[in-house]
């Protein structure tokens, strides 16, 4: 599909745009993060809701957005969210809640796919994030998108993932 293509080249284009210093901030001093997932089943949809309301809980400052795939069901209206219909043939982007999502300063970003896919990637090159947070990825080009990943004992499991993305970012901040 070309947009496909269009989108995996904006992708590469914009890691290799992507040269600012990345920094990591103590977890108590934290006030902006974002969230980025797709939708999957029930059990990620309220592992996320949890880990949000974990962090919000900590006080900080939460953004989420969700990919939808075709023929995925979202669970309740909680999350902004866009759809492949949202991205244009050209690659262009016609979802307000990703322009928005693009356009807001984060300290950290946390992706919850295990696999991001073509649409995660391309927010995770494109955010103006200073570090980017997710799942172990083993092969080089995919690992590249982030600057810390977590291997959780159990993969595939989102409520296992985000606490142990919880534990790591406090224990690394000195916050047990």
């Amino acid at each position: 599909m070309i947009k496909d293509k269009i989108l995996s080249y904006k992708v590469r284009r914009g890691q290799k745009k992507n040269e600012f210093l990345h920094q990591a901030y103590t977890y108590n001093k934290l006030r902006k993060v974002g969230v980025i997932f797709s939708f999957d089943d029930l059990k990620k949809h309220e592992a996320v809701k949890n880990f949000i309301k974990t962090l919000k809980e900590d006080g900080i400052e939460v953004t989420a957005l969700a990919y939808k795939a075709k023929n995925t069901q979202n669970f309740e209206f909680y999350f902004d969210f866009f759809e492949d219909k949202d991205i244009g043939f050209f690659g262009s982007i016609d979802n307000p809640y990703f322009q928005s999502f693009l356009n807001q300063k984060l300290e950290y970003l946390f992706c919850l796919d295990d696999s991001p896919n073509l649409y995660m990637q391309y927010l995770l090159v494109h955010s103006k994030s200073d570090t980017r947070i997710g799942a172990y990825q083993a092969e080089e080009n995919q690992a590249s998108f982030f600057e810390l990943m977590i291997k959780p004992n159990k993969s595939g499991d989102t409520k296992i993932l985000t606490e142990e993305i919880i534990h790591y970012v406090r224990k690394i901040s000195g916050n047990n």
